[in-house]
């Protein structure tokens, strides 16, 4: 029996456990990690990535899940690593850090009288590869991300199907370097329509200014989740963009509650409303914590059913019920709901109380759709999320 250790000396945390967990798959055998930990200051969505108990984890962990279709696990310190994997072979991923410290991992291996072996990665051709003892393993080949930053070892054919002009509301560096679910999971939805993304990537500082020059000519527009908050103002007026000019647009988490606070902006003439979170001392605060109602939770996080309003579009995607994986603290202010509803704001995806919402779609627009979970998390090349398919579909719709 023997840990595999697997060092990956680089700053971007979506590549933290990548390559450990191609390993792992190659080898079917588990993948276990330990406490990692980065620069939030630079990396402010570095740890997004949600398993289904409920933890926060590097996002780079999504590569687990996605190799392996099962959960990454909980975080472990190295004595109940040990504890746990000690009679069977698990793959270790080690972040910069980690590294650093190896000398006193080994030794606490050593010292429970259990084998281990170290493996490099190191950069080989376009991507990376394997190196133990000094020498490229070339069995394992050479391992690269494709153009929506899966991760393959062999170049894929070109798609011969049509193309579309999918504005991305992000950094390139946040959607590749950072938290990589969402255009991974706009991948595999483009792979099962046979589709080709010509990727935006709409900086949301940039849109504050330069809006229609980014947005010029796109298909769809997606709103991924964040926590940076310096986003919303451009989030938003991406929400307005899209509003105005009916363009298919899909709103994950934080993605939805800006484009409800659009609607609510519409709908009163007014851009005094806004996220608590953002602006806590917004005249009109259109999402607060849920802690501000009793019996809800404090934070809701992990794997929660989500209920779709019957005669909904949401239904009509996902069903009557469907499990999304959650991160938030904030939820729509109960007060603006009647009015919401009254203009064309449809509350189609509630938890199971019927209370909090978990999805909106405007009913005046051929596809504003929003859920308050990440579906991005549940997608897989070979199963892409049904959400995902759909927001691609009304895209290529509206061009036609």
């Amino acid at each position: 029996m023997s840990f595999i250790f697997v060092a990956h000396d680089t700053p971007e945390p979506s590549l933290y456990a990548a390559m450990a967990a191609i390993l792992a798959a190659l080898k079917h055998i588990p993948l276990a990690h330990l406490p990692v930990s980065w620069d939030i200051a630079r990396y402010p969505d570095a740890c997004q990535h949600i398993i289904g108990e409920g933890q926060l984890m590097t996002s780079g962990l999504l590569w687990t899940e996605r190799m392996n279709p099962q959960s990454a696990g909980k975080i472990m310190e190295l004595g109940d690593l040990l504890n746990t994997y000690g009679t069977q072979d698990v793959v270790i991923p080690l972040g910069p850090m980690q590294i650093i410290q190896f000398t006193q991992i080994a030794r606490q291996v050593r010292d429970n009288a259990l084998d281990y072996e170290l493996v490099t990665v190191e950069r080989a051709n376009q991507g990376y590869a394997f190196n133990r003892h000094g020498h490229t393993d070339e069995t394992s080949g050479c391992w690269w991300r494709d153009r929506y930053g899966r991760w393959i070892n062999q170049n894929m054919p070109p798609q011969t199907g049509p193309s579309l002009r999918i504005a991305l509301v992000g950094t390139q560096s946040d959607q590749c370097s950072i938290y990589p679910a969402t255009l991974a999971a706009l991948g595999d939805a483009a792979d099962a329509l046979s589709l080709s993304l010509d990727m935006v990537y709409a900086a949301p500082q940039a849109l504050e200014d330069h809006l229609h020059e980014v947005m010029e000519n796109v298909d769809g527009i997606l709103l991924p989740g964040g926590s940076a908050m310096c986003n919303v103002t451009g989030q938003t007026c991406a929400a307005h963009y899209a509003l105005n000019r009916n363009i298919p647009v899909l709103g994950l988490c934080l993605g939805m509650q800006i484009m409800t606070t659009a609607i609510v902006q519409k709908m009163l003439g007014s851009t005094k409303a806004n996220l608590a979170e953002a602006d806590p001392d917004a005249e009109i605060k259109t999402f607060v914590p849920l802690t501000d109602t009793p019996t809800f939770p404090v934070h809701r996080l992990g794997d929660h059913q989500m209920h779709c309003r019957p005669g909904s579009r949401l239904n009509d995607i996902l069903g009557d019920e469907c499990t999304v994986r959650y991160n938030h603290l904030f939820h729509l202010e109960p007060e603006l709901k009647p009015d919401l509803e009254k203009y064309g704001l449809c509350i189609s995806g509630t938890d199971i109380s019927g209370k909090i919402a978990d999805g909106i779609e405007f009913t005046h627009h051929p596809f504003y759709l929003g859920v308050q979970g990440h579906p991005e998390l549940s997608s897989l090349r070979v199963k892409p999320h049904p959400l995902l398919v759909a927001f691609l579909k009304a895209a290529g719709s509206q061009r036609r």
